[in-house]
């Protein structure tokens, strides 16, 4: 509760042409200097160009749950590249892939929550496993802060060529045909990947083989090589295995066609209210001071707000997303009750 739950110092300075001069009367014009300038006192930027600012006053660690090339990835290092100019102090992407995630939220959960540790977190371990698995070596609503929500990205479902499917309805055909006998690649056992077939499998009648890897671009590399049959993965690290028919795309995973390949259909038009995809949002360990969670905030929402961010951004699949904390809070609380409700009603399970 304290993890999902502003003053801002004030910064006074003189005018550079305000001249003090000797006499008896410099005491005076000083008093009068203040307290004009007092009263006309603004609210400091959170930037980390304000006076009396510390932080970072070393370099910042990004946790990342996934392997290098994956959009998490992909967002992380645009952020911290941007930031780390910014701020000028170097922002280290600290790639802790395995365990869908887990190792980089535990980390981060047990840094010192002084703002120089933050993790760069999605929705698997952050508000999935919490619904299958019972041990989890953290809370995520106790043990992290939200800082804000960076981005989003729709999957889109793959397929190597050999397969022979060109539509999702090919595959469906097939499982139905063969049950068991196609197998499917994820990010890891709980990760959104994984979640996103159980799901279609159970609104499509069907079974697959899972087959978890460690990180997403690690299970693409197997469906592109064909020693895997079918994956859901964002669009971003797909996209050009796609153009140059390496992959084929069935089906994607948002409501509307997807603007980087809009000729495929989505999973949605076949079953109603599918959705497949995953967030990306900044997170510190709960106890770190609210001055420093606000500069955060308002620097990572100023660099995004950019319009350079949203296109760089949106040519690698991911959509960039600036909302209020309090709106960021609400949609984890949101997502965390959605996936209990789908775990129960559609007996999803994972092996953990």
């Amino acid at each position: 509760m304290a993890g999902f739950s502003s003053d801002e110092p004030f910064q006074m300075s003189l005018p550079s042409s305000f001249l003090f001069r000797a006499g008896r009367h410099g005491l005076a014009v000083l008093l009068i200097a203040f307290v004009s300038l007092g009263a006309q006192a603004q609210p400091a930027s959170s930037s980390s160009s304000a006076p009396g600012s510390d932080f970072p006053s070393k370099p910042v660690r990004l946790l990342v749950g996934n392997t290098p090339g994956s959009a998490a990835d992909v967002v992380a290092r645009y952020v911290g590249q941007h930031l780390g100019e910014q701020w000028k102090q170097p922002v280290l992407v600290d790639n802790r892939a395995g365990a869908a995630g887990v190792l980089a939220v535990d980390a981060v959960t047990k840094a010192p929550a002084d703002g120089h540790t933050l993790l760069l977190g999605a929705d698997g371990p952050i508000t999935i496993l919490p619904s299958l698995q019972a041990s989890l070596p953290y809370d995520p609503e106790r043990d992290l802060a939200p800082v804000a929500l960076l981005a989003e990205t729709d999957f889109v479902l793959v397929a190597h060529p050999k397969t022979g499917f060109r539509t999702l309805q090919d595959l469906i055909a097939a499982a139905k045909r063969q049950p068991g006998k196609l197998n499917y690649a994820s990010a890891g056992n709980g990760s959104p990947q994984q979640f996103a077939m159980e799901t279609l499998k159970q609104r499509a009648g069907i079974f697959l083989t899972h087959i978890p890897y460690r990180g997403g671009p690690l299970g693409l590399a197997d469906v592109i090589s064909g020693q895997v049959d079918v994956m859901f993965i964002a669009v971003g690290p797909a996209l050009q295995h796609i153009k140059t028919g390496k992959l084929v795309a069935l089906a994607t995973g948002g409501r509307q066609p997807h603007a980087l390949l809009p000729q495929v259909p989505p999973v949605a038009d076949s079953f109603k209210g599918f959705k497949a995809g995953t967030w990306f949002g900044l997170f510190a360990p709960v106890n770190t001071p609210k001055p420093v969670l606000d500069q955060l905030r308002a620097d990572v929402q100023r660099l995004l707000s950019h319009p350079a961010a949203r296109e760089d951004l949106a040519a690698q699949g991911v959509q960039v997303v600036v909302s209020d904390v309090q709106h960021f809070r609400e949609q984890l609380r949101a997502d965390a009750r959605r996936f209990q409700d789908l775990v129960k009603t559609a007996c999803i399970k994972v092996e953990l």
